[in-house]
């Protein structure tokens, strides 16, 4: 390929390029010796020329109107004051859940309440931020399993069918009833912003806030082996509950 295959299909640009440009001043050193490169040159220069002297009518208030709606829905859709608002609607609805066992308690062991709002604002902070780790829920059953080894420490021997008394499964249906509302408030979320696992650390953190209000409101809040299986088994289903739902949200939408 020579030089003037290379550099006359550039004749255009070069024009509108300043003087002192050194791809200006590289095309003009090859066009002094070569007419047809000279002539491109000049043709891009008319063009240049010509293009200067066009004047182009003003955008209608219309057209600016519509193109700032844009922007601003565009800037409106990317601002991360949004974000705060999901993390605080999922942190509420597990704030709520915490409540549950409580107006049901006949009788409340206040000896506790640090430890109970303590969990309950690691719950909340767990249920805000649902979506931001992939395995998110297991983190949730870790502090769950963290608290009950707190309160009760590891049990012995697990007791048989027969040893088990049903209202002891209450405890872990108010902690699934505590993770529905923020179940409920991250599958609104994920709808918009779909994050694996966050329906599962939602619901493990709701649970997780019925757990620290059982803290109070359980007559075997010490019973190692009734913490093990009634109140961390309810953060594990809720878990479980949330990760088939996001399943199915993922069905549908495909």
């Amino acid at each position: 390929m020579s030089a003037c295959d290379m550099l006359r299909p550039k004749a255009a640009g070069v024009a509108s390029l300043p003087e002192g440009d050194p791809d200006r001043i590289e095309y003009l050193a090859h066009a002094q010796g070569c007419p047809d490169c000279m002539a491109a040159l000049r043709q891009g220069e008319l063009l240049m020329r010509k293009l200067d002297q066009v004047k182009l009518p003003a955008p209608s208030q219309a057209a600016l109107d519509r193109a700032r709606a844009a922007v601003l829905a565009e800037i409106g859709a990317q601002m991360p004051a949004r974000v705060p608002q999901r993390w605080a609607l999922k942190a509420a609805a597990a704030v709520a859940g915490f409540f549950v066992p409580v107006l049901f308690a006949r009788h409340l062991e206040l000896a506790g309440i640090s430890a109970a709002i303590v969990v309950l604002g690691v719950a909340g902070i767990l249920a805000a931020t649902a979506g931001t780790l992939r395995a998110g829920a297991l983190v949730v059953l870790a502090a769950s399993a963290g608290f009950a080894f707190a309160a009760g420490g590891v049990p012995g021997v697990w007791p048989q069918a027969s040893d088990l008394v049903p209202v002891e499964l209450m405890c872990t249906s108010f902690e699934l009833i505590g993770a529905a509302l923020p179940l409920a408030a991250a599958a609104w979320a994920w709808r918009k912003n779909p994050q694996p696992g966050a329906l599962a650390q939602a619901a493990a953190a709701g649970a997780f806030a019925g757990q620290a209000a059982l803290h109070l409101a359980c007559p075997g809040r010490h019973d190692a082996m009734h913490l093990w299986m009634f109140h961390v088994s309810g953060v594990l289903l809720a878990a479980v509950a949330g990760w088939l739902l996001e399943g199915q949200l993922k069905s549908a939408r495909s």
